[in-house]
């Protein structure tokens, strides 16, 4: 009997059996906390650790898999609905919610900032060191003592959710900001939506499921918001939702509600800053003449200021958070372009003789941020023209690429708006190539591997890969249109001999 082709309830129930993997080795090679009497997330024996990354990194190549041939399909115009779609996104998540962290320690960050703020302590003077006990161990060392990087608000939803934990749940109060997280993605999800239904509205174009699921499959199918925002439990999931109700409210003429949500996305994380920016030009230059475009950017100063001011007056926090926003430059980081280029000039000017290295990181990194500032205001300027969404996404993208840090969920704070308005452009080989490299250059545990677990990934990741190529069916592994190049090659080939 034949195979059966991809299809999207094939491509369903693979992203499920590839998160329910990833998920299950998670439990003894994720982010694990440790010296915490809540015995279910217990560190292991290096044994199960690498069984972990066996099953993690199988689960993780079948996730992909099932992302990248369900994209293919809505290239190609697949009728899905709405139903099939939320079955996918529920099978996909839902697994990766009760277990520990992946890819990342910050979450541990977030509670013991919100312990912190808990007992009145100024998380923008101290580090979580001085608490001492489970949750500062959990802390990663560079982060000891250095005071939040994060906005005020983001520090109010860490303090919520240990209010309702307690400092001695560790696992409770990470899960508390995975739920934090979970709400920040039913955010994008609506938002999504919206903006793909009034973006078609506005163009008087049928938008259609196809537009809002190829939207949904960019945005939050897609395994960077997968494994980090939710198994992640990133505070962007949190600033990208607010972010995206934001735009939704200028899209349909609410520019002073826009304005609030955007200014409270900020107060989350700085970049969504960039989002109320580009809403803005687009607002005002939707003005029928110079005068009420004045008066509408003032209103929207004056509106944004007055949000700030209640955002960080109902925090309680101060304004603390400004001279803190500096502190993820102190890592290092080889996803940055300007860090990696003044590292080399820095390397060649000591072996010469004509500076230090901190020099040219320096010089190499105000570059690189004059170059980012000029691509936000570029894409500012063109705002009325691109609206807003893609506006927004192209500056985020453009600032992510010239940052002096670059962490790679960080992608998602341009291609989640982008993907409302344009999910062609990520559905590219280019980009989805892109989005695998920066799924794979993290492990599991958030930490530097070893030789057992790094041989373990390669072999969990081979032998899914094996098994999708014996088992799978025609077109999985490789697409339909390659398989017929490659048969019109073999064809030519033969010709010639003849």
């Amino acid at each position: 009997m034949a195979k059966v082709g991809v299809t999207v309830r094939g491509c369903r129930l693979l992203g499920t059996l590839g998160s329910v993997l990833l998920a299950g080795g998670s439990w003894s090679a994720g982010a694990l906390p440790s010296g915490v009497p809540d015995g279910v997330w217990a560190q292991r024996s290096p044994a199960h650790t690498v069984l972990g990354a066996a099953a993690s990194y199988a689960g993780l190549v079948l996730l992909v898999t099932a992302w990248w041939r369900l994209g293919g399909l809505l290239r190609q115009g697949e009728p899905v609905g709405r139903g099939q779609l939320r079955a996918v996104l529920w099978s996909w998540v839902l697994p990766l919610v009760p277990g520990p962290l992946l890819f990342s320690n910050d979450a541990y960050s977030y509670v013991a900032q919100g312990a912190l703020a808990a007992r009145g302590w100024d998380v923008y003077r101290q580090g979580p060191a001085v608490l001492g006990g489970p949750l500062a161990e959990n802390v990663p060392q560079m982060w000891q003592d250095a005071p939040a990087p994060y906005g005020p608000l983001a520090v109010a939803a860490s303090r919520a959710v240990v209010a309702v934990t307690g400092e001695h749940h560790t696992v409770a109060a990470v899960l508390g900001m995975r739920l934090v997280a979970l709400c920040g993605l039913g955010l994008i999800v609506w938002g999504v939506r919206r903006l793909v239904s009034d973006r078609g509205s506005a163009t008087g174009s049928e938008g259609g499921r196809g537009e809002e699921a190829g939207a949904l499959w960019a945005a939050v199918l897609n395994p960077l918001t997968l494994v980090h925002l939710v198994g992640g439990a990133h505070n962007e999931a949190l600033m990208l939702g607010l972010m995206v109700a934001g735009l939704v409210a200028f899209r349909r003429g609410h520019w002073a509600l826009g304005t609030v949500v955007l200014t409270w996305a900020a107060l989350v994380k700085l970049p969504a800053g960039v989002a109320l920016l580009c809403a803005a030009a687009w607002s005002v230059g939707g003005r029928p003449d110079r005068r009420s475009g004045w008066l509408r950017a003032a209103a929207i100063a004056l509106t944004g200021l007055a949000a700030l001011a209640l955002g960080v007056g109902v925090s309680g926090r101060g304004w603390g958070w400004l001279s803190t926003l500096r502190g993820p430059a102190q890592v290092y980081t080889v996803l940055s372009p300007s860090t990696d280029v003044g590292r080399t000039l820095g390397l060649l000017s000591e072996t010469f003789g004509v500076g230090t290295a901190a020099g040219a990181i320096a010089a190499a990194r105000s570059v690189g941020l004059l170059l980012g500032v000029g691509a936000v205001a570029f894409c500012a300027w063109r705002a009325p023209r691109t609206g807003p969404e893609y506006a927004t996404g192209m500056a985020l993208l453009g600032l992510v690429v010239t940052a002096p840090v670059v962490q790679p969920w960080y992608v998602l704070w341009g291609a989640v708006p982008l993907a409302a308005v344009a999910w062609r452009l990520l559905e590219s080989t280019g980009a989805r190539l892109a989005t695998l490299g920066l799924v794979a250059l993290v492990l599991p545990s958030g930490s530097a591997p070893t030789w057992p677990y790094a041989l373990a990934a390669v072999t969990g990741a081979s032998a899914a890969t094996a098994a999708l190529a014996a088992w799978g069916p025609p077109g999985l592994l490789v697409p339909p249109r390659l398989r017929l190049q490659e048969r019109g090659l073999v064809r030519a080939v033969a010709r010639t001999r003849r």
